[in-house]
């Protein structure tokens, strides 16, 4: 294959990943295009003929990919040059530095591997390279979901929303195991379409056929043990042990600090219609959730100027006249003197005082989270930048919130919580333990993990994502959490400055939202489960580890078997003093030698 087939291979790739998962086109994506997005890719990387033409490939499908599904950070406000330019130069880097290990079944493969599959003896390279791909990719989308750098959009995963016959597996395997179902189409795929032209041109083509048809066979019959799983798991009934009545607040208004008195009387507005009209249907309001960012100054000190502000209304009366929680996104101190705030939900009880914090523990990296921010000139420098900010200190530990519900109980208490339940409350009244997840946090599995290990019955995530601009910025973050909801089966509240602002069941489902981009609240008995540790929450994220180790194995045992054949060549070599041309003139003359000097005994009289 030509170096410029090769490319268009690999950017058509990343063309089907970015119409795949939710895009402005197609707003939640299509499944279909997701089975075949790594269909052309595998073909790509199957003809490479080095390791620098493997890097190049997986660099360009990295960051287009990229690209093309992120595109919308460039609207960050102030960061772009990181989220968007940084980002995308990294995920290049990040796909190209896993070459090596795309492209191992050339690179390591023994010498005797091609002969041994055209003669018909080697069963395995088939099936081998095509769960070799599917199992790299997931590991690779591993890699590029965890730790500092994570980002977990533009995954094969995301492309699975509408078939959740399919991603009913995330509470075994996490997303991971749909990624590889997907990966493992389009690697089959890809092979039976190269081994069309080898089948025909090798006498053993029977058998690498046969090779071939055992790897669809299992393919199938993985697809079909998932969807049996799926279609068990949707038909499950679920009857909720309790219900909390929640109003999710969506101002449709970038947080901004220069106009803080106006986001927060009209979230106040929205959330006054919304409690007047339950209340006229009889209907009662255990919590009040306001989105990511809405207030700007500093808790806890902060306190005593919200009972203040805005002056038309001031935000903790108002909290205090309604009598009922609040959960409103603004920033928390830990170290003023070393300029260390954190990005947290903050609680208030229904007598308006602050009660407690989570802060936002997995940050956006390079945008909330930018090295080395502890030294002042580092600190000058990004706010001589940005202007306006210059990154937050993560939350340390998992924090859950008890929310006192009005129709039902005691939850468990055998961990450390901020509760606002108070004496108030009889000793057969039921509470809601509830964990906060912050914008990225409801992206990252070691928080979500963490928080439901800790006892969280609902999580309640609050977002602000209105500065992206896009309908597919919003639907692509609901789309990576609902996936939290089939982990742990549990229901996820989103509680979004401009969307997605809806409930999440157990199964994925949004059984409640709102319209993106519109200025509303949205009031739901939200339904709470019984807690179950699924195998995703007891063994977390096993499926890639295990592929890890497995791909780990194989490749010290091939480079101990290449090393063991390239000895057996160096001792032959040893043992056979001349080159072989010396032998064949040897031979040559040998023959030579015995027609010039045949005798013919015919012509002898015995």
């Amino acid at each position: 294959m030509s170096r410029f087939l090769q490319i268009f291979c690999t950017l058509l790739s990343t063309l089907l990943i970015a119409l795949s998962i939710p895009n402005e086109f197609l707003k939640f994506g299509s499944p279909i295009i997701g089975l075949f997005a790594l269909y052309p890719f595998y073909i790509a990387m199957r003809r490479c003929k080095s390791h620098i033409e493997a890097f190049f490939l997986c660099f360009i499908h990295g960051s287009v990919a990229h690209l093309l599904s992120s595109f919308w950070l460039g609207n960050f406000p102030g960061f772009a040059i990181f989220t968007l330019g940084a980002s995308d130069l990294g995920t290049g880097f990040f796909e190209g530095a896993f070459a090596l290990a795309f492209y191992f079944p050339m690179l390591f493969a023994s010498k005797s591997d091609s002969l041994e599959v055209l003669s018909g003896k080697n069963h395995f390279a088939v099936p081998f390279r095509i769960f070799w791909f599917s199992s790299i990719y997931i590991i690779w989308e591993y890699c590029k979901s965890t730790g500092f750098l994570a980002y977990p959009w533009g995954t094969i995963s995301m492309t699975a929303y509408k078939w959740p016959l399919i991603t009913q597996i995330a509470d075994i395997t996490g997303v991971y195991g749909v990624t590889f179902l997907f990966a493992l189409f389009s690697a089959i795929l890809g092979e039976g379409t190269l081994l069309l032209g080898e089948i025909s041109n090798s006498p053993s083509g029977k058998a690498i056929f046969d090779s071939y048809k055992k790897s669809c066979i299992t393919a199938l019959i993985l697809f079909g043990i998932t969807i049996l799983y799926g279609a068990f798991r949707l038909s499950e009934n679920r009857v909720p042990l309790k219900t909390m009545d929640t109003i999710l607040v969506q101002q449709n208004r970038n947080p901004d600090h220069r106009h803080e008195d106006e986001n927060i009387i009209v979230a106040q507005e929205i959330t006054k219609e919304k409690l007047d009209e339950i209340k006229a249907n009889g209907e009662n309001c255990d919590l009040v959730v306001w989105s990511e960012a809405v207030l700007s100054k500093r808790f806890p000190i902060a306190e005593v100027y919200y009972n203040y502000f805005p002056q038309e209304s001031p935000l903790l009366s108002f909290v205090k006249e309604n009598k009922i929680p609040f959960i409103i996104g603004g920033p928390i101190i830990f170290n003023d003197e070393n300029h260390e705030y954190g990005n947290s939900a903050l609680l208030f009880d229904t007598d308006g005082k602050f009660s407690g914090s989570y802060t936002k523990m997995h940050l956006v990296p390079f945008a909330e989270l930018i090295p080395l921010r502890q030294y002042e000139t580092v600190r000058k420098i990004i706010k001589g930048m940005i202007g306006f900010s210059y990154g937050w200190t993560p939350g340390k530990k998992p924090v859950l919130f008890e929310i006192p519900l009005k129709d039902s109980g005691e939850a468990e208490k055998d961990f450390k919580i901020y509760s606002i339940a108070g004496k108030k409350q009889n000793e057969n009244s039921k509470t809601a333990i509830i964990s906060t997840p912050i914008c990225f946090d409801d992206s990252a599995h070691e928080v979500c993990r963490a928080l439901y290990l800790c006892g969280s019955e609902v999580f309640v995530n609050i977002t602000n994502d209105s500065w992206s601009k896009t309908d597919s910025a919003e639907i692509q973050h609901f789309v990576v959490a609902h996936y939290r909801s089939i982990e742990y089966r549990t229901t996820t509240i989103r509680s979004a400055n401009a969307g997605m602002t809806c409930v999440i069941d157990p199964t994925g489902k949004s059984i409640a939202e709102l319209p993106l981009f519109k200025k509303d609240a949205l009031y739901h008995k939200v339904p709470i489960f019984e807690r179950k540790m699924t195998v995703y929450a007891i063994f977390g994220d096993w499926f890639p580890w295990s592929l890890i180790l497995l791909a780990i194995a194989y490749i010290l045992l091939a480079a101990k078997r290449r090393h063991d054949e390239e000895s057996v060549h160096e001792i032959s070599t040893i043992l056979v003093p001349y080159p072989i041309e010396w032998y064949e003139k040897l031979d040559s003359a040998q023959a030579n030698y015995a027609t010039i000097f045949a005798i013919d005994w015919n012509n002898w009289n015995l």
